[in-house]
């Protein structure tokens, strides 16, 4: 199967999985965000009220590119009771390695403002909806 037919099955996949949860891919999400710095980060994530999941990832990572679109359905359909953020390792380091982040992507769990679970690497839909509803 050649990559061409995968990545228009993923599509169509994808398509229909957003129109059963009738979310709008336009419309600007407060539930998904990219962090800035330290600062940003103690805000959005460890005084977060909400659960959130905090992926590391950097733009040079093929695998992080397909998982980021995985988790923001996956995110959209908690409708809003989890957050999703972005955190680009090659820019905040400090951050990844004070949580252990060693490969890319990373994807953490946060409730209360601790970290509860971890993932690496390139996840099934089921696992990362599993991952999600297990912090809700």
């Amino acid at each position: 199967m050649s990559i061409t037919m995968i990545t228009r099955r993923s599509l169509l996949f994808y398509s229909r999985f957003i129109h059963q949860l009738n979310v709008s891919t336009t419309a600007r999400r407060r539930d998904v965000f990219n962090i800035q710095d330290e600062t940003d980060f103690k805000s959005k994530v460890v005084n977060s009220k909400k659960p959130v999941i905090v992926d590391f990832h950097a733009t040079w990572c093929g695998p992080c590119k397909l998982l980021m679109p995985r988790l923001e359905i996956v995110i959209a359909g908690t409708n809003d009771a989890v957050d999703l953020a972005k955190v680009d390792i090659d820019d905040l380091s400090e951050i990844a390695m004070e949580y252990g982040v060693e490969a890319v992507p990373t994807v953490m769990s946060f409730k209360d403002g601790k970290p509860v679970e971890r993932f690496i690497g390139l996840q099934d839909d089921d696992q990362i909806s599993k991952f999600v509803k297990a912090i809700q």
